[in-house]
C-alpha cells in the first residue's frame, strides 16, 4: 500500500487535488498560478510572434516597393532628362525654323500686297477698256445705221441716173429728128440744124457723164457693203471683246477680294505664329527647368534607395526577434507535454478562433487583391502566419484531437499556395487564373474552417469531461 507522502507526491505529479496537506496543497497553488502564467505567457508569444511576422511582411513589402519606386523613378527621371535633351534641341530647330517661317510669311504678305496692287490697277485698266469698247460698239452701230442710209441714198441716185439715161437717150433722139427736119428745111433748117446737132453732143456727154457716173456709185455702194459688213462683225467682235472682258474683270475682282482674304489670313497667321514662338520659348524654359527638377528627382531616388537598402539592414534585428519568438514558441511546445506546463484547452480553443479569424481575413485580402487586379501585403508562408507559428509549435496528444490536427498541414500548405499562385497570375496580368486560384482557395477554405470548428467542438467536449487537449487519451 502507497503511504500517504506517496499519494500526495502522485497528486503533485499529475496536478491533481492534494487534501489534508497545507503545504503540499500550498504548493500545488503555486504550480497552478505558474502553469496559468505560463498560459498567458504562450498566448503572448504567439501573438508577439504573429504580430512580429506582420510585421516583417509589411516591411518586406515596403522595403520592395520602395526599392521598385525608387528605380522607377530613376529610370523615369532619366528618361526625362534625356527627352528635356532632345526637347530643347528640337526647341532650338523650331526656334531657327521659326524664325524662317516669320520672315517667309513677311515675303509672302508683302507679295501679296503687291499683287493685290498690281490686280486693282488691271480691274481699273480692264474697266476702262470695256468702257471704251462699249463705246466702240456704239460709235460702229451709228457707222453702220450711216452706211445703210448713205446706200440708200446710193439706190436713189441710181434712180435718178436711170432718169438722166432715159433723158439723154430720148433728147439723143429728139435731135436726131430735128436734124432730119432741118436737112428737109434746106437753107432755113441749117441754124435749127446747129442746134440740133449741139443738143445731140450734149445728149451723149450727158449719157457718158451718167454712165461713169453709174461706175462711181456702184463702187461707192460695193465699198459701202463691204464697209457694212466689216461694221458688222467688228461689231460682234468688239461684244464679245467686251463680254470676255467682262467676264475678266469680274474674275480679276474676285481675285482681288481672294488676295485681300489671304492677306487677312497672313496677318493672322503670323499672330498665331508669334503666340506659338512665345509658347515655344516657354516650353524651351520649362524644359530647362524640368531637366533642373530629374536632375533632383534623380539624387533623390538615390537618397531613397540608400533608405530602403538601410531599412532592409535594420529590418535584420526584426526578423531575429522574429527567428527568437518563433524558437520559444516551439520550445514551449515542448514544454506543454509536461503536465505542469500543459496548455489549457481554453487557450488552445482562443487560438484556434483566431486562426479562424485571421484565415478570414487572408481570404479577403487576397478577394481584394484579385477584384482590384493590384497586389497586396499577403503572408504565403504557411509557417509564418498567424496559425502557421502555433501550429508547428504545439502538438496536441488527445486522440480526438491529434488526428484533425496533424491532417491540417497538407491543407494549410496548400491554402498559401494558392496566395502564391494568384500573385504570379496577378504580375503577369493573368487576370482568369487569378480568379480560378482564388475560387479553388474559397473552396479549400470552407474545408479548413469545418476542420477548425469541427477540432473546437472535440475540445469544448474534452474540457467538459476534465481531459486535456495535450494530454495523452
Amino acid at each position: 500500500m502507497k503511504s500517504k507522502n506517496d499519494k500526495i507526491l502522485q497528486s503533485l505529479s499529475r496536478m491533481e487535488p492534494v487534501e489534508g496537506n497545507s503545504e503540499a496543497v500550498q504548493i500545488q497553488s503555486r504550480l497552478m498560478d505558474g502553469r496559468n502564467k505560463f498560459n498567458r505567457l504562450v498566448g503572448d508569444v504567439c501573438s508577439s510572434v504573429m504580430r512580429i511576422s506582420a510585421l516583417d511582411l509589411v516591411m518586406h513589402n515596403s522595403t520592395d516597393k520602395m526599392s521598385e519606386i525608387s528605380s522607377n523613378i530613376k529610370q523615369i527621371s532619366e528618361i526625362v532628362v534625356q527627352a528635356s535633351h532632345l526637347t530643347e534641341e528640337s526647341m532650338d530647330e523650331v526656334v531657327n525654323a521659326h524664325e524662317g517661317f516669320t520672315e517667309s510669311i513677311s515675303q509672302v504678305s508683302e507679295a501679296a500686297g503687291e499683287i493685290m496692287e498690281d490686280m486693282e490697277a488691271s480691274s481699273n485698266e480692264i474697266s476702262t477698256i470695256v468702257e471704251e469698247s462699249q463705246a466702240t460698239i456704239d460709235k460702229s452701230s451709228q457707222i453702220k445705221d450711216d452706211m445703210h442710209q448713205l446706200l440708200e441714198i446710193i439706190k436713189g441716185m441710181n434712180e435718178v441716173i436711170k432718169g438722166i439715161n432715159s433723158i439723154s437717150s430720148q433728147t439723143n433722139m429728139l435731135a436726131l429728128n430735128a436734124s432730119i427736119e432741118a436737112a428737109r428745111a434746106g437753107e432755113a433748117g441749117k441754124g435749127f440744124a446747129v442746134v440740133a446737132e449741139q443738143i445731140r453732143s450734149l445728149a451723149d456727154e450727158t449719157k457718158q457723164l451718167t454712165a461713169n457716173m453709174e461706175e462711181f456709185i456702184a463702187e461707192i455702194e460695193s465699198a459701202a457693203m463691204v464697209s457694212s459688213s466689216s461694221l458688222d462683225k467688228s461689231a460682234v467682235e468688239l461684244e464679245a471683246m467686251r463680254e470676255n472682258l467682262s467676264k475678266v474683270l469680274v474674275n480679276n475682282q474676285k481675285n482681288v477680294t481672294n488676295i485681300v482674304n489671304i492677306t487677312d489670313s497672313i496677318t493672322t497667321i503670323a499672330a498665331t505664329s508669334e503666340e506659338i514662338f512665345s509658347a515655344v520659348t516657354n516650353v524651351q524654359d520649362s524644359m530647362g527647368k524640368l531637366r533642373e527638377e530629374c536632375t533632383a528627382l534623380n539624387e533623390q531616388s538615390a537618397n531613397l534607395e540608400n533608405v530602403s537598402e538601410d531599412l532592409q539592414t535594420n529590418m535584420k534585428p526584426v526578423i531575429e526577434i522574429e527567428k527568437g519568438l518563433d524558437d520559444s514558441a516551439k520550445l514551449m511546445g515542448q514544454m506543454v507535454d509536461d503536465v505542469f506546463y500543459m496548455l489549457s484547452n481554453r487557450q488552445f480553443i482562443t487560438n484556434v478562433q483566431n486562426a479562424i479569424t485571421a484565415h478570414q481575413n487572408w481570404l479577403n485580402t487576397l478577394n481584394k487583391m484579385v477584384k482590384t487586379r493590384t497586389c497586396l501585403p499577403l503572408q504565403t508562408d504557411d509557417t509564418k502566419c498567424a496559425f502557421g507559428h502555433f501550429y508547428y509549435a504545439m502538438t496536441p496528444r488527445n486522440a480526438l484531437i491529434s488526428p484533425l490536427w496533424s491532417g491540417l498541414a497538407e491543407k494549410h500548405r496548400r491554402f498559401h499556395g494558392y496566395g502564391k499562385n494568384v500573385i504570379s497570375a496577378l504580375n503577369s496580368g493573368d487576370y482568369m487564373r487569378a480568379d480560378s486560384e482564388y475560387k479553388q482557395a474559397v473552396k479549400l477554405s470552407e474545408e479548413l474552417i469545418s476542420d477548425f470548428r469541427r477540432i473546437i467542438a472535440n475540445a469544448e467536449a474534452l474540457e467538459k469531461e476534465n481531459l486535456m487537449v495535450f494530454a495523452q487519451s
